[in-house]
């Protein structure tokens, strides 16, 4: 599995436990302090910084020219980079004392830049409106009782399947609705024999959010409410087994294949490639992977689970969110944008779904009629999930769990290389993270 977020390096957990150790030292407003919650009679300029790829960049650029023509008083510089350099600049500027004003926020750090003082409460801003999203989704935003991010997308993760890829093999899908992990397994190796092995039938479960959706079917949770790491060893052993078995039915790739992909950006991954005709992505990756595989058709359905499956295993997440910085001096233009990003009828045609389903629900009939074919495919599955049955949103992760997805994939590939049981490995990785939530306080 591939939710690619982009390639992630260790430098930018360690950029950003240095530069947010400076603001905690320093206080929350680095050099100045948060300006008054009123609009500027003068013209104004803020910043607005977000990561992704190009597709993203032009919409997010149209949409904020649309935003500065109807309010001309007020200019955006935009910045934007890649998931792992948006992370380092963001530790960098904070650092400094010069953080963007509108920051473009995921769940892995809203506890860290929350804790040490770097975001503003938008619980009690007056140009943002909070009533349009549902209490649930709003929450979500929510750290220690304050509102620290507005969320602008919701997904669910789901399996994206190549259906180009089986047709042109003669396949056909099993019953995605009640397909057990066996079946599923059984099928990929199917694809992988059919190809002659030259497409994998499917890429493995890597990342947190396939590893909280394995955990929860089996009655389990990767983090707490109150910001504890509380998967059981057993679950996350269960998880690295399953990766073994694909290997050695040969439903996936080799190890060495798996161990180079896990570095690829999304368009070159193989499921982009049609190397692999099955992953489990997040649901606004669909589009993404289908414009990427040069016209391939894809589709989502449901991930397997077991008879004994807990029913409510499936969850609706924010995508990422749009917080502030507390150092800003312009809190009120800056939380307009937000408002406009998050909430603008004209603005949600323009960003479509590139960032997930909008979480304000009455805007999705205004973009639907704009979606290509594996966004609407996209924006149905999550709406089927929201309808249930369906858990609670994961816990943001703990202040000191911000790099829980590169600490995960270093002990799944001792696991997948042999050096290390995955028995061992999971009470080491359990050990480990939890040791850095302790230790962030």
């Amino acid at each position: 599995m591939l939710l690619k977020r982009g390639t992630r390096r260790r430098s930018a957990t360690l950029l950003l436990a240095a530069a947010l150790t400076a603001v905690s030292l320093t206080g929350c407003a680095v050099g100045k302090e948060t300006g008054a919650d009123r609009l500027s009679k003068e013209s104004v300029t803020i910043r607005l910084d977000w990561w992704g790829a190009e597709e993203r960049q032009k919409k997010t650029a149209a949409a904020v020219h649309l935003f500065e023509q109807k309010h001309p008083g007020i200019h955006v510089d935009m910045e934007f980079s890649d998931w792992t350099g948006y992370w380092d600049r963001l530790a960098t500027m904070s650092a400094a004392g010069s953080p963007p004003d509108v920051i473009q926020m995921d769940g892995l750090y809203l506890s860290s830049y929350a804790d040490r003082g770097a975001l503003l409460d938008l619980g009690r801003s007056k140009f943002i409106d909070r009533d349009r999203l549902s209490r649930e989704v709003l929450d979500t935003g929510r750290y220690k009782g304050s509102l620290y991010g507005i969320p602008s997308t919701v997904t669910v993760v789901g399996l994206a399947v190549n259906t180009t890829v089986l047709d042109r093999l003669g396949l056909t899908l099993p019953d995605t609705k009640t397909w057990t992990w066996k079946e599923y397994e059984d099928f990929a190796a199917e694809v992988t024999q059919a190809s002659g092995g030259k497409v994998a039938g499917t890429l493995p479960l890597t990342g947190s959010a396939a590893l909280d959706l394995f955990a929860r079917q089996r009655g389990d949770h990767l983090f707490s409410k109150d910001g504890h790491i509380v998967l059981e060893p057993e679950t996350l052993t269960a998880f690295w087994n399953a990766t073994d078995r694909l290997i050695e039915a040969k439903a996936t790739l080799s190890r060495s294949q798996l161990a180079d992909a896990a570095a690829l950006p999304l368009d070159q991954s193989p499921l982009s490639t049609g190397k692999a005709a099955m992953s489990v992505i997040f649901a606004n990756q669909l589009s993404a992977y289908a414009a990427a595989s040069g016209g391939d058709t894809f589709t989502l359905v449901d991930p397997p689970a077991d008879p004994d499956a807990a029913p409510d295993s499936q969850f609706v997440k924010s995508s990422q969110y749009w917080s502030i910085s507390a150092q800003t001096q312009h809190p009120a233009e800056s939380a307009l944008l937000v408002n406009f990003l998050t909430g603008d009828r004209e603005a949600a045609k323009i960003l479509g779904v590139e960032r997930g389903l909008p979480a304000v629900s009455a805007l999705r009939s205004e973009i639907r009629e704009s979606l290509t074919p594996e966004d609407r495919g996209a924006a149905a599955f999550v709406e089927s999930v929201e309808k249930g049955p369906v858990g609670s949103a994961p816990a943001v992760a703990p202040t000191g769990a911000s790099d829980i997805e590169t600490v995960l994939t270093r002990y799944g590939q001792e696991v997948m290389f042999g050096r290390s049981d995955a028995e061992s490995a999971a009470k080491a990785f359990l050990e480990e993270v939890s040791d850095k939530i302790y230790s962030a306080g």
